[in-house]
């Protein structure tokens, strides 16, 4: 189009447009150098506020120690239990009485570019921060966001290994929307109302108001913390959406403690306030999470019971066809002591509270195998107990046509007896081996 336009177009008219392209970028260089002036007296200023930042320094350090800790140990930077010994969270051990947790882990990282994007952020607006608002506000809204957007992962991954170091990030971010906002939106109101933006021109004349300096976050600041906030918040969106929460954190920080970026930060009783609120939001969120079951230590005890009772049937077995066991003995240690030793681990299992959806195909499950398996003992120690009695009616009658057939019916209930065992027996199995190797949708 614009080829076109240039070759339908006269001389004169080529010249003119010409002209106007470059009084538009000559007007562009000084709107730009102007600003860039004004972004110089800026930093000045908000440094001369705070010349030595103190709180993200500390941050920055905590995380490189974590990361150095994770990259050069003895197992990959992504393994869970390399990930819990830094101090991540994970649901059944932060909710029965780890709660620690939710403080560490915003300071672990489970990779390389989550912890290059987290530091660029934090080094730029963390910096920025600190120097207009204070370091109370910076280390109360870092931790709370961190802590709300840990809980936010436990409610969502409650078996998950996670950590939390974005949420205080987005955090920051929330508390920089909203101080953004006091500064920008009441200026933007007064443009709209003055029709200072018409449609197809734009009117220039008017100049922005003027501000104090070092209270005005300029808008070629503005413009950088908008692009690195785009790059978080889309890896944030494909990573760990949870970590929004600490957004959500930020914007309260600000509402709460508005108007930030004035000639003095809020007073550390301010802080202290917001921050209490805060913790008690984070308290209520929390308390329902509380005591979350583990239930991996439970399936290896059914998968252990079930060892256990088959080896200690067969060495009772084993020691009868020895002629050192009775028929008696073996039917106590099917029906009585496996199936007792299979109650108790159903009782275990029955009384399992909170347990995470990943795991309650996984529990029902082992309750249907040890309902199965405690009445294929018990068939089979009933078994055991006609055989025998059999035996000794046999022992005892003589072999006259009547008593023969006698014999033959309680044969053949026998055999229907024992085979009632062996298909509870199979039933069983067939759900046991389902515990052994977990399918995908039983398995988080």
């Amino acid at each position: 189009m614009g080829a076109v336009a240039y070759r339908v177009a006269s001389p004169t008219e080529r010249e003119r447009a010409l002209n106007y392209v470059k009084h538009l970028l000559a007007a562009f260089k000084t709107l730009m150098l102007e600003r860039r002036e004004g972004l110089h007296e800026f930093r000045l200023a908000v440094r001369a506020r705070t010349s030595r930042p103190v709180v993200t320094p500390a941050l920055v350090a905590i995380w490189v120690v974590v990361a150095l800790g994770l990259l050069f140990g003895g197992a990959p930077m992504s393994d869970p239990d390399t990930l819990l010994g830094w101090g991540a969270s994970l649901g059944t051990r932060t909710t029965q009485g780890e709660w620690w947790r939710l403080a560490t882990a915003m300071f672990v990282h489970t990779g390389i570019l989550q912890l290059v994007i987290n530091l660029v952020v934090l080094v730029q607006i963390g910096l920025l921060l600190e120097r207009l608002a204070g370091r109370s506000v910076i280390a109360a809204v870092y931790l709370s966001g961190g802590i709300l957007a840990g809980i936010a992962n436990l409610s969502s991954h409650p078996v998950a290994v996670t950590a939390a170091a974005s949420g205080p990030i987005a955090a920051l971010y929330g508390v920089t929307a909203a101080l953004l906002l006091t500064q920008y939106g009441p200026e933007l109101v007064t443009r709209k109302r003055r029709g200072a933006v018409r449609f197809g021109q734009f009117d220039v004349a008017e100049e922005e108001p003027a501000a104090e300096a070092g209270s005005k976050i300029p808008l070629l600041e503005v413009k950088a913390i908008a692009i690195s906030g785009a790059v978080f918040l889309l890896y944030t969106m494909v990573t760990s959406p949870a970590t929004l929460w600490g957004f959500a954190v930020g914007l309260g920080y600000g509402a709460m403690l508005a108007p930030l970026g004035g000639d003095r930060p809020p007073s550390p009783r301010r802080v202290g306030t917001s921050a209490a609120i805060m913790a008690a939001i984070a308290a209520m969120f929390a308390l329902p999470l509380r005591n979350i079951a583990d239930v991996k230590p439970e399936i290896a005890r059914v998968l252990a019971a079930e060892e256990h009772t088959t080896k200690t049937y067969q060495a009772a077995l084993d020691a009868f066809k020895k002629g050192h066991g009775t028929v008696d003995a073996l039917a106590r240690v099917a029906g009585g002591a496996n199936v007792a030793e299979l109650q108790e681990v159903d009782g275990r299992l029955a009384a399992l509270e909170h347990v995470p959806p990943e795991y309650e195909r996984l529990v029902r499950d082992a309750r249907d195998y040890l309902r199965l398996r405690i009445e294929a003992w018990r068939l089979r120690a009933d078994a055991v107990r006609r055989l025998n009695v059999s035996a000794s009616r046999a022992v005892d009658e003589q072999p006259s046509g009547p008593r023969r057939i006698q014999a033959e019916a309680r044969f053949r209930s026998n055999n229907v007896a024992m085979g009632r065992a062996e298909t509870a027996e199979r039933a069983s199995m067939m759900v046991f081996e389902r515990l052994r190797a977990p399918s995908p949708e039983s398995q988080p």
